[in-house]
């Protein structure tokens, strides 16, 4: 309303101007109050209808080969993890958990050689098929009766028995103390889709293709070899609903690459980071850079074998002569340089992080036992054990003829090259003749299992080499008996005393004995060397913070890639400042409607003085 052209002066210009601003402004409190309302009666974190999928991506520079649970390895298990359940699961704290697996409690019977687990109900396979005790008792048999490559972690166990839906038995042979840690890598198969496979073909020829049918938070759905893995959220999984609805795993061949792309954005976490690029990421406020241990050490591995079938050097059979070598080598020194200072230096099989407080079986020599670094005290000891210098030449013989050894590091691991220089220096000073090499992996092996024929016979003579360890300790130590000689005993040694506390350490049902049945076993391979612990180096991970929260340290500090622990996979989110929550918006939305709402009013009142200057013109 424009009012009459006549008869008006400035007063009434200004009434009109203010009772204007006092409708708009009323308009523009309703407005923030609606909006306010809607915010504050809105869930936090639930996506409208049409919000774009949440996608977690992570890069890992060692891919999944094959995702069949009888054949794949390294990167397989996280996707495992992620896909199936286990009987019983891993808590943070790396514990047996009665909240991560399928079994919501259990005992066990007073002679220790039956187990009674309790199911939780309305579980369900991915493909809607019901899940029950019978499926993990066929787990359990076709591992036990085919021999499969996981067989060993059901070591003892005679049969698994279905009682009903909700109620498993597992017979044993003897008592079995790591039944509960060793479910970790159980993985419970459908027992009607896998029922239909061969035995044979699972064993080793089966690729398990996607959509792979699982009970887990996830499921894979594509995989391409070299490239990525992509899972997606199981919409029927039991347990607390992922805030994540995919997961891209994606495969990097240049570490530059992967750590770049994670700086970008690219990607949310990066695993298995060299040490130089590591420190890059340290000081980045958006990064959470994480050096955790994981049961992993590095070693030399010394060819033991005491057979004429033997292609190693035969000094190395004489454990005097293998205490000599341990005292030629400065740990600390391999830790700082192999790893920029993100490992610490060794001594037995198992790392001193990374374990559960009430089950740590970490072993440290004490003080007048420790092998130390000392060139002159190895010299002495090989003179003492009859290898000396008898023709001047600066070498030791054995035999009238020089001792000469190979080192062998390997091409995938900067790191052993640094350490085999360093190593191969220290040797040539104490009087060795020593070749350095830096072979390929699978060359590597191949001369460690090496065979004329059908025998056994071992050609190689130091190797720089890690070996990741297993959730319970006592399988790491399992690994050094007689019987796995030409298998995982690489160094081919053996002791009869070792043998039979092993044996005895998987059926003591009391924790801390059981842990110092390990340690005793640790003083009996430290003292005659046949591996050459030299450091247990931190596995490198990052993960960005900015984006995401919720990331779940298991034991030890990862927070993915760990092959036990999922937590994080359940329990990460994108935060509200870096993703569209209703919190988020509705705030934003509240100082859009402000601003503009200001606008609007500035808007109007400039153009009624301009309006009222124009009447005024025209009077």
């Amino acid at each position: 309303m424009n009012g009459p052209r006549n008869g008006w002066h400035g007063r009434h210009r200004v009434v009109t101007l203010t009772i204007t601003v006092i409708v708009l402004l009323t308009l523009l409190a309703a407005c923030v109050g609606t909006v306010s309302a809607a915010a504050s009666s809105s869930p936090a974190v639930t996506p409208s209808p049409s919000a774009e999928k949440v996608t977690l991506r992570l890069g890992w520079n060692e891919g999944p080969l094959n995702l069949n649970p009888f054949i794949g390895y390294s990167a397989s298990y996280e996707i495992w993890l992620l896909n199936y359940d286990v009987l019983v699961g891993i808590g943070s704290d790396g514990l047996p958990s009665k909240e991560t697996g399928l079994a919501q409690s259990w005992e066990i019977s007073a002679d220790g050689k039956t187990w009674t687990f309790h199911l939780r109900s309305g579980v369900k396979w991915q493909d809607g098929v019901p899940l029950t005790a019978r499926d993990v008792a066929f787990t359990f048999n076709y591992i036990i009766k085919n021999e499969m490559s996981n067989a060993v972690y059901l070591r003892g166990v005679q049969k698994a028995v279905a009682v009903d839906d909700a109620t498993l038995k597992v017979v044993c042979a003897r008592p079995k103390a790591n039944m509960l840690l060793t479910q970790v890598y159980i993985y419970v198969l459908p027992e009607h889709l896998w029922s239909k496979i061969d035995p044979k073909a699972a064993a080793n020829s089966f690729r398990n293709p996607p959509p792979i049918i699982g009970s887990g938070p996830f499921q894979t759905v594509e995989f391409k070899k070299d490239q990525y893995v992509k899972m997606v959220r199981n919409p029927s999984y039991w347990g607390t609903r992922p805030a994540v609805d995919e997961v891209i795993f994606q495969y990097y061949t240049n570490s530059d690459t992967m750590v770049q792309d994670l700086k970008s954005g690219a990607v949310d976490g990066a695993q298995v980071i060299p040490p130089a690029q590591f420190k890059s990421l340290e000081g980045d406020p958006a990064i959470k850079a994480i050096p955790y241990p994981l049961y992993n050490w590095e070693y030399i591995d010394v060819n033991c074998y005491d057979s004429p079938d033997s292609l190693g050097n035969p000094v190395l059979k004489d454990k005097r002569f293998r205490v000599a070598l341990a005292w030629a080598i400065d740990r600390q020194k391999c830790a700082d340089l192999g790893w920029g200072g993100k490992a610490d230096p060794g001594y037995g099989i198992y790392p001193k992080q990374g374990w559960p407080a009430s089950f740590d079986p970490y072993y440290q020599p004490a003080p007048g036992e420790t092998i130390g670094f000392d060139l002159e005290k190895a010299k002495q000891l090989m003179d003492a054990a009859g290898y000396r210098d008898t023709n001047g030449d600066g070498v030791r013989d054995f035999k009238g003829k020089p001792i000469k050894l190979r080192l062998w590091t390997r091409d995938i691991s900067p790191e052993s090259q640094i350490q085999g220089k360093l190593i191969a220096g220290w040797l040539r000073q104490i009087g060795l003749q020593i070749e350095l090499t830096v072979v390929d992996e699978g060359a590597l092996g191949d001369s460690i299992w090496n065979y004329k024929g059908n025998t056994y016979a071992p050609d190689y003579d130091l190797a720089l080499w890690d070996f990741m360890g297993y959730i319970d300790p006592g399988d790491s130590a399992a690994c050094f008996t007689t019987d796995q000689i030409g298998n995982y005993n690489e160094m081919n040694w053996s002791s009869a005393e070792y043998d039979k506390l092993c044996a005895q350490q998987y059926e003591e049902m009391d924790a801390q004995k059981r842990i110092e049945i390990l340690k005793q076993m640790q003083a009996i391979m430290y003292a005659e060397q046949p591996m050459i612990v030299l450091d247990y180096p931190a596995i490198l991970q990052a993960v960005n913070t900015t984006k995401w929260d919720g990331w779940a340290p298991y034991v030890g500090g990862s927070v993915w890639d760990n092959m036990i622990s999922r937590q994080s996979y359940v329990d990460v989110r994108p935060k509200a400042a870096a993703a569209v929550t209703s919190e988020g918006a509705s705030s934003a939305t509240i100082w859009i409607v402000v601003v503009v709402a200001v606008v609007v009013v500035a808007g109007a009142a400039v153009l009624i003085v301009r309006r009222g200057r124009g009447r005024a013109l025209e009077e």
